[in-house]
């Protein structure tokens, strides 16, 4: 993060003209393109530093996916319940509704418990917001299960980094 914050980098007007600003762009494109290798993602999509306009950034992409693909009643965004306080506000800003999903003791998403309601919601969901990982410092072993839970019931994922 220090290097990005130094004034000589940092310092570019935002409303410099394109072609002023070639050298970040080809910056920004191939560190996209490096962490969707990295990660097996389809795409990544920078953000802005703030971990709050992220998610929304991300939340209303994930909008914009579901109403292309015919799903525009998925509003459903699951929290864990360990989340922060952040994810619950992106997400109604970003329309979508809050559904709580519990953590077990050692703050991991209860699987039970997700499965329980992506059947409760399955026609409606999303979304899951995570942040891995957790907001418990722990990379939680179930993580793959709960994204296949998740997109099994037609909703996206989305990471939050914030601990990384």
């Amino acid at each position: 993060m220090e290097p990005i914050s130094w004034p000589e980098f940092a310092g570019i007007h935002p409303f410099v003209p394109p072609e002023q600003a070639r050298g970040y762009a080809a910056l920004i494109d191939d560190l996209e393109t490096w962490l969707a290798e990295a990660t097996g993602y389809d795409a990544v999509s920078l953000q802005p530093n703030a971990g709050a306009q992220g998610e929304l950034a991300g939340l209303l992409a994930i909008r914009a996916y579901h109403d292309a693909n015919g799903g525009t009643h998925r509003d459903v965004c699951l929290i864990p319940s360990s989340a922060h306080g952040t994810n619950a506000a992106s997400a109604v800003m970003a329309g979508m509704k809050v559904v709580v999903v519990r953590c077990d003791d050692d703050g991991n998403v209860d699987l039970d418990h997700l499965r329980t309601t992506l059947d409760q919601h399955r026609d409606d969901v999303a979304a899951l917001m995570i942040t891995y990982p957790s907001t418990h410092g722990v990379y939680e072993a179930t993580v793959a299960d709960v994204c296949a839970a998740v997109h099994d019931a037609g909703g996206q994922v989305y990471v939050d980094g914030a601990r990384t």
